[in-house]
């Protein structure tokens, strides 16, 4: 309850992938970005702060009601559950007609729940169809990262494949270095580089796409060895982002990938075959599996 109501500064874990970080020091609260909140819940933690809603709205009019002189017709005598009843049936536009306004204070607190529950409907039919209709990628990432050498050159390979029957139209791909720096002052900077990849644009993403980072002198990790990299805390993001056919609207999703999911001297194994009939086969249950080149890659591995 302390984050919903409390603008005092508060103390969160926010995580990209694996990796997790402690941020304190901002106002927040639930109610100060509500919409964005509702959109983020799951679908139970959603529909379960609804129906706290709902019980917590109609039990409010139940006791305005039964504060009012015999404020409704045919409900029992200081029977706050009838009330509760009532409540539901007009906050819900129901009307069974058993049951109705008597007095004038009555009918003025049934015309303020109307208005309330016909705005809840609203908000809560928007929010539902703002999350029904949110586009989502099914993009399947291999484990893994792997560097070795392809066309006799060292690369850093991510290995992405479509998990929909769908194209996704324009799709672009991107790996990004994330890592720790200190300056010459002794402040720490999380820094972002991207890694230049052979090609970043896939014109029409149906089956599986391996992007491929050359890991020459222009490279920001040309050079790096597993300690380097772990003494200035690296990770890896790959990030995709595309306009789904069957929606219309652009999807985007990201994987993280630690030191400890590169797998050096390592390439994807293939997962593309023929079948008897001469058809090109693609098997998805190995897009995973690496199998190791036995090739010098020439990038210190130790």
């Amino acid at each position: 309850m302390k984050k919903l109501f409390s603008n005092k500064p508060l103390t969160r874990n926010v995580s990209i992938g694996e990796r997790q970080f402690v941020t304190s020091g901002l106002n927040s609260s639930f109610w100060a970005d509500a919409f964005h909140n509702s959109m983020i819940a799951s679908w139970p933690a959603f529909f379960l702060g609804f129906a706290i809603y709902f019980v917590s709205m109609n039990s409010l009019f139940a006791l305005l009601y039964w504060l009012g002189d015999d404020a409704i017709a045919n409900a029992r005598p200081e029977s706050l559950a009838d009330m509760f009843y009532f409540s539901i049936e007009t906050l819900a536009t129901v009307g069974y007609g058993d049951m109705h306004p008597r007095t004038d204070y009555a009918h003025f607190i049934a015309t303020i729940e109307i208005f309330a529950g016909m705005s809840t409907l609203a908000v809560f039919t928007g929010l539902i169809f703002a999350r029904f209709s949110r586009p989502r990628a099914r993009v399947i990432f291999a484990t893994t990262l792997t560097l070795a050498q392809h066309n006799g050159q060292t690369m850093l390979m991510a290995r992405l494949a479509n998990a929909r029957n769908s194209s996704v139209t324009e799709a672009r791909a991107s790996i990004w270095l994330l890592y720790q720096e200190k300056t010459a002052e002794g402040n720490l900077y999380r820094r972002f580089v991207p890694l230049p990849l052979t090609q970043n644009l896939n014109p029409t993403f149906i089956f599986s796409w391996t992007l491929f980072h050359r890991v020459d002198e222009t490279s920001p990790i040309y050079g790096m060895d597993i300690a380097a990299m772990r003494a200035v805390d690296a990770f890896f993001v790959v990030i995709f982002d595309g306009l789904d056919d069957a929606s219309g609207q652009r999807v985007n999703v990201r994987q993280t990938y630690q030191l400890q999911d590169v797998r050096f001297g390592h390439v994807f194994a293939d997962i593309l075959t023929l079948t008897e009939g001469g058809l090109p086969h693609l098997d998805y249950s190995k897009i995973h599996d690496t199998q190791e080149q036995g090739i010098e890659t020439g990038v210190p591995m130790n």
